[in-house]
């Protein structure tokens, strides 16, 4: 047996080349800095684009949204933001797709649109204490409360209760999954 005992240096130039890759650790450090810093930008310049393609709109944005051509839903659609107190508000984004192919939520009233290449699940934009019709494209539509009005929003419940255990009486549920959240509806009863 050797009893030989081996210097510092011996063992710092032992543990630079025994890295398995026959590189220094400093080279492998400079690597994985170069690595992350080229996934930081793909990953900023993918969320940059991707807030840009849809002209800043993102989920619960409120938009106004009709088809292009009328005679062709499916096709392509108009959207632009708004305020989600504004009239022409007539959807909300519930959802941006990753493809055509995926399919909205189950659970909602939900239309699936495409707008410059992007597609969207955009829900009814609905606010308790208003008043609202069904236009002809099927697109709830505000209007004044009367008691002409065929629908009113008595509440608006965050989350996916029970069924039947929110609403007053008198009045029915419509329920989303995303964004989770239950409208009752009833019919406005004041003048």
């Amino acid at each position: 047996m050797s009893t030989e005992s081996t210097g510092p240096d011996e063992t710092r130039a032992e543990a630079a080349v025994d890295t398995g890759t026959g590189e220094s650790p400093q080279k492998n450090s400079w690597l994985k800095f170069v690595v992350v810093g080229v996934l930081a930008v793909v990953l900023v310049g993918g969320g940059v684009w991707a807030f840009t393609a849809l002209n800043g709109i993102s989920v619960g944005d409120c938009v106004s949204a009709s088809p292009e051509d009328v005679d062709r839903p499916d096709g392509d659609w108009n959207i632009s933001s708004q305020s989600c107190g504004d009239t022409a508000a007539t959807h909300r984004v519930a959802k941006v797709l990753g493809s055509v192919e995926e399919p909205c939520p189950d659970e909602g009233i939900y239309e699936p649109v495409q707008s410059g290449g992007e597609s969207l699940c955009l829900m009814p934009n609905l606010a308790e204490g208003n008043c609202y019709t069904a236009g002809d494209d099927g697109a709830f539509k505000k209007e004044a409360c009367t008691t002409e009005s065929p629908v009113k929003i008595v509440k608006k419940v965050d989350g996916l209760p029970e069924e039947g255990s929110v609403c007053p009486e008198g009045s029915s549920e419509l329920r989303f999954s995303e964004p989770a959240s239950v409208y009752c509806m009833g019919v406005h009863e004041g003048s």
